[in-house]
Protein backbone atom coordinates (compact mmCIF):
# COMPACT_ATOMS: atom_id res chain seq x y z
CA UNK A 1 0.00 0.00 0.00
CA UNK A 2 3.19 2.21 0.72
CA UNK A 3 4.40 1.84 -2.31
CA UNK A 4 0.96 1.99 -4.23
CA UNK A 5 0.76 5.61 -2.31
CA UNK A 6 4.31 6.65 -3.36
CA UNK A 7 3.30 5.46 -7.03
CA UNK A 8 0.16 7.90 -6.57
CA UNK A 9 1.66 10.45 -5.36
CA UNK A 10 4.48 10.17 -8.28
CA UNK A 11 2.07 10.12 -10.88
CA UNK A 12 0.62 13.00 -9.79
CA UNK A 13 3.77 15.43 -9.31
CA UNK A 14 4.16 14.01 -13.17
CA UNK A 15 0.57 14.67 -14.34
CA UNK A 16 1.26 18.05 -12.49
CA UNK A 17 4.29 18.88 -14.07
CA UNK A 18 2.87 18.16 -17.57
CA UNK A 19 0.20 20.51 -16.54
CA UNK A 20 2.49 23.50 -16.00
CA UNK A 21 4.79 22.74 -18.97
CA UNK A 22 1.43 22.73 -21.82
CA UNK A 23 0.21 26.01 -19.72
CA UNK A 24 3.39 27.68 -20.08
CA UNK A 25 2.72 26.85 -23.84
CA UNK A 26 -0.64 27.30 -24.42
CA UNK A 27 -1.18 29.87 -22.20
CA UNK A 28 0.31 32.36 -24.73
CA UNK A 29 -1.71 31.28 -27.40
CA UNK A 30 -5.28 31.88 -25.46
CA UNK A 31 -6.19 28.43 -25.55
CA UNK A 32 -8.03 25.90 -23.89
CA UNK A 33 -10.71 26.69 -21.36
CA UNK A 34 -9.45 27.99 -17.95
CA UNK A 35 -6.03 28.58 -19.70
CA UNK A 36 -7.54 30.91 -21.76
CA UNK A 37 -9.17 32.56 -19.30
CA UNK A 38 -6.19 33.24 -16.95
CA UNK A 39 -4.74 34.56 -20.51
CA UNK A 40 -6.78 36.82 -20.67
CA UNK A 41 -5.99 38.98 -17.72
CA UNK A 42 -2.75 39.48 -19.94
CA UNK A 43 -5.09 41.53 -22.40
CA UNK A 44 -6.08 43.96 -20.11
CA UNK A 45 -6.32 47.44 -21.37
CA UNK A 46 -5.37 49.14 -18.03
CA UNK A 47 -1.03 48.88 -18.55
CA UNK A 48 0.45 48.45 -22.08
CA UNK A 49 3.73 46.51 -19.76
CA UNK A 50 1.83 43.61 -19.46
CA UNK A 51 2.96 41.17 -21.90
CA UNK A 52 3.84 37.30 -22.82
CA UNK A 53 7.23 36.36 -21.48
CA UNK A 54 8.16 34.09 -24.19
CA UNK A 55 10.70 35.37 -25.94
CA UNK A 56 13.05 33.60 -29.23
CA UNK A 57 16.41 32.74 -28.68
CA UNK A 58 18.91 33.63 -31.85
CA UNK A 59 20.21 30.31 -32.07
CA UNK A 60 21.47 29.31 -35.97
CA UNK A 61 19.42 26.63 -37.76
CA UNK A 62 20.50 24.52 -40.63
CA UNK A 63 17.02 25.31 -42.06
CA UNK A 64 17.73 28.94 -43.43
CA UNK A 65 16.57 30.38 -46.75
CA UNK A 66 19.18 32.86 -48.25
CA UNK A 67 18.89 36.21 -49.81
CA UNK A 68 16.13 36.27 -52.47
CA UNK A 69 15.76 39.33 -55.06
CA UNK A 70 12.36 38.78 -56.32
CA UNK A 71 10.44 41.32 -58.60
CA UNK A 72 6.53 42.06 -57.11
CA UNK A 73 4.89 43.93 -60.28
CA UNK A 74 7.48 46.63 -61.34
CA UNK A 75 9.13 46.20 -57.62
CA UNK A 76 13.04 44.58 -56.87
CA UNK A 77 12.37 43.60 -53.47
CA UNK A 78 15.70 41.69 -51.53
CA UNK A 79 14.43 39.31 -48.43
CA UNK A 80 15.39 36.59 -46.39
CA UNK A 81 14.25 34.30 -43.75
CA UNK A 82 16.01 31.81 -41.31
CA UNK A 83 14.26 29.70 -38.54
CA UNK A 84 15.99 30.01 -35.09
CA UNK A 85 15.36 28.84 -31.70
CA UNK A 86 15.91 25.02 -32.97
CA UNK A 87 13.31 25.64 -35.52
CA UNK A 88 10.73 27.14 -33.05
CA UNK A 89 11.19 30.73 -34.50
CA UNK A 90 12.09 32.74 -37.71
CA UNK A 91 13.47 35.73 -38.48
CA UNK A 92 13.04 37.40 -41.87
CA UNK A 93 14.16 40.65 -43.52
CA UNK A 94 13.47 42.52 -46.41
CA UNK A 95 14.06 45.83 -47.93
CA UNK A 96 12.43 47.85 -51.00
CA UNK A 97 13.35 51.14 -52.89
CA UNK A 98 10.27 53.33 -52.90
CA UNK A 99 9.52 56.39 -55.38
CA UNK A 100 8.98 58.49 -52.67
CA UNK A 101 10.26 60.58 -50.09
CA UNK A 102 10.50 59.11 -46.87
CA UNK A 103 7.50 61.17 -45.38
CA UNK A 104 5.11 59.79 -47.59
CA UNK A 105 6.09 56.34 -46.79
CA UNK A 106 6.56 56.57 -42.75
CA UNK A 107 2.99 58.61 -43.45
CA UNK A 108 1.67 55.46 -44.97
CA UNK A 109 3.16 52.68 -42.94
CA UNK A 110 1.83 54.74 -39.38
CA UNK A 111 -1.65 55.26 -41.30
CA UNK A 112 -2.46 52.08 -38.86
CA UNK A 113 -6.30 52.11 -39.29
CA UNK A 114 -6.18 51.66 -42.91
CA UNK A 115 -3.51 48.99 -42.84
CA UNK A 116 -6.72 46.27 -44.42
CA UNK A 117 -6.80 48.83 -47.52
CA UNK A 118 -3.40 48.41 -48.38
CA UNK A 119 -1.65 45.44 -46.93
CA UNK A 120 -2.39 41.75 -47.65
CA UNK A 121 -3.49 39.58 -45.05
CA UNK A 122 -4.03 42.54 -42.32
CA UNK A 123 -7.83 41.95 -41.75
CA UNK A 124 -8.39 44.51 -38.95
CA UNK A 125 -6.94 47.30 -37.48
CA UNK A 126 -7.47 49.84 -34.49
CA UNK A 127 -5.72 52.13 -32.59
CA UNK A 128 -6.08 52.66 -28.72
CA UNK A 129 -4.06 54.78 -26.66
CA UNK A 130 -2.64 53.85 -23.18
CA UNK A 131 -1.68 57.29 -21.61
CA UNK A 132 1.00 58.57 -24.08
CA UNK A 133 1.89 54.97 -25.60
CA UNK A 134 -0.10 53.84 -28.72
CA UNK A 135 -1.34 50.18 -28.62
CA UNK A 136 -2.26 48.57 -32.27
CA UNK A 137 -4.93 45.69 -32.21
CA UNK A 138 -4.67 43.73 -35.14
CA UNK A 139 -6.18 40.28 -36.85
CA UNK A 140 -4.24 39.14 -39.08
CA UNK A 141 -4.86 35.74 -41.88
CA UNK A 142 -2.74 32.63 -41.77
CA UNK A 143 -4.43 30.63 -43.95
CA UNK A 144 -7.60 31.41 -45.95
CA UNK A 145 -8.24 27.59 -46.67
CA UNK A 146 -7.32 26.49 -43.03
CA UNK A 147 -9.69 29.32 -41.64
CA UNK A 148 -6.54 30.08 -39.72
CA UNK A 149 -6.64 34.16 -37.71
CA UNK A 150 -4.03 35.44 -35.37
CA UNK A 151 -5.41 38.68 -33.05
CA UNK A 152 -2.47 40.44 -31.53
CA UNK A 153 -2.39 43.34 -29.40
CA UNK A 154 1.05 45.63 -30.07
CA UNK A 155 3.00 47.99 -28.24
CA UNK A 156 4.32 50.72 -31.31
CA UNK A 157 7.30 52.38 -30.42
CA UNK A 158 8.06 54.88 -33.50
CA UNK A 159 11.07 57.54 -33.94
CA UNK A 160 9.52 59.58 -36.39
CA UNK A 161 10.78 59.38 -39.92
CA UNK A 162 13.50 56.66 -38.84
CA UNK A 163 12.11 54.22 -36.94
CA UNK A 164 9.18 52.10 -36.04
CA UNK A 165 8.47 48.77 -33.52
CA UNK A 166 5.87 46.57 -32.93
CA UNK A 167 6.33 44.01 -30.34
CA UNK A 168 3.27 41.76 -28.64
CA UNK A 169 2.00 42.59 -25.76
CA UNK A 170 -0.65 39.80 -25.84
CA UNK A 171 -3.09 37.95 -28.09
CA UNK A 172 -2.92 34.07 -29.93
CA UNK A 173 -1.08 32.50 -32.59
CA UNK A 174 2.13 34.01 -31.58
CA UNK A 175 3.82 33.77 -28.51
CA UNK A 176 6.20 36.41 -29.64
CA UNK A 177 6.51 38.87 -32.11
CA UNK A 178 8.40 41.37 -33.10
CA UNK A 179 8.58 43.68 -36.17
CA UNK A 180 10.50 47.23 -37.13
CA UNK A 181 10.61 49.20 -40.12
CA UNK A 182 13.40 51.26 -40.95
CA UNK A 183 13.30 54.12 -43.29
CA UNK A 184 16.50 55.63 -45.31
CA UNK A 185 16.55 58.78 -47.30
CA UNK A 186 18.42 58.24 -50.47
CA UNK A 187 20.19 60.63 -52.47
CA UNK A 188 17.63 61.60 -55.07
CA UNK A 189 14.99 62.06 -52.38
CA UNK A 190 14.06 58.87 -52.54
CA UNK A 191 13.17 56.31 -49.67
CA UNK A 192 14.87 52.99 -49.03
CA UNK A 193 12.23 50.81 -46.50
CA UNK A 194 13.63 48.08 -44.93
CA UNK A 195 11.19 45.48 -42.67
CA UNK A 196 12.57 42.83 -39.75
CA UNK A 197 10.43 40.33 -38.25
CA UNK A 198 11.17 38.30 -35.19
CA UNK A 199 8.52 35.89 -34.59
CA UNK A 200 7.62 32.59 -32.73
CA UNK A 201 4.29 30.80 -33.67
CA UNK A 202 2.08 28.93 -31.10
CA UNK A 203 2.78 25.43 -31.19
CA UNK A 204 -0.61 24.73 -32.36
CA UNK A 205 0.15 26.14 -35.72
CA UNK A 206 2.78 24.50 -37.94
CA UNK A 207 5.82 26.09 -38.50
CA UNK A 208 6.33 25.40 -42.08
CA UNK A 209 2.77 26.99 -42.62
CA UNK A 210 3.95 30.04 -40.84
CA UNK A 211 7.82 29.54 -42.43
CA UNK A 212 6.38 29.63 -45.91
CA UNK A 213 3.70 32.30 -45.10
CA UNK A 214 6.21 34.98 -43.96
CA UNK A 215 8.43 34.15 -46.76
CA UNK A 216 5.45 35.16 -49.44
CA UNK A 217 4.03 37.70 -47.30
CA UNK A 218 7.06 40.14 -46.50
CA UNK A 219 7.55 40.56 -50.25
CA UNK A 220 4.23 41.15 -51.22
CA UNK A 221 4.04 43.77 -48.31
CA UNK A 222 6.68 45.95 -48.89
CA UNK A 223 5.65 45.57 -52.53
CA UNK A 224 2.14 46.85 -51.57
CA UNK A 225 3.40 49.65 -49.38
CA UNK A 226 5.61 51.08 -52.35
CA UNK A 227 2.61 51.01 -54.74
CA UNK A 228 0.42 52.88 -52.06
CA UNK A 229 3.77 55.18 -51.51
CA UNK A 230 3.44 56.32 -55.12
CA UNK A 231 0.08 56.52 -55.31
CA UNK A 232 0.14 59.19 -52.43
CA UNK A 233 2.69 60.91 -54.46
CA UNK A 234 1.34 61.15 -57.30
CA UNK A 235 -1.24 65.03 -58.03
CA UNK A 236 -4.65 64.29 -57.17
CA UNK A 237 -4.99 65.62 -60.65
CA UNK A 238 -3.88 62.85 -62.52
Amino acid sequence: MIKGSHASRSGGRGLLCAGVILTAFVAPCGGFGAVRGAHNLCASRGSVTQRGHARAILVPSPFSFPQYAARYGDADVDFSTTLINFGLGLKSTGSVSIEAPVEIVWNLVTDYERHPEFIPNILASKVERVGNQVVLNQRGLLSNKLKLRCDMRLEVTERRLVELKLQRISGHGFMDFRARYQFNALPDGNCRLAYEVQAMPCPIFPMPLVANKVRKEVPRMLSALRAKAIERCRPATE
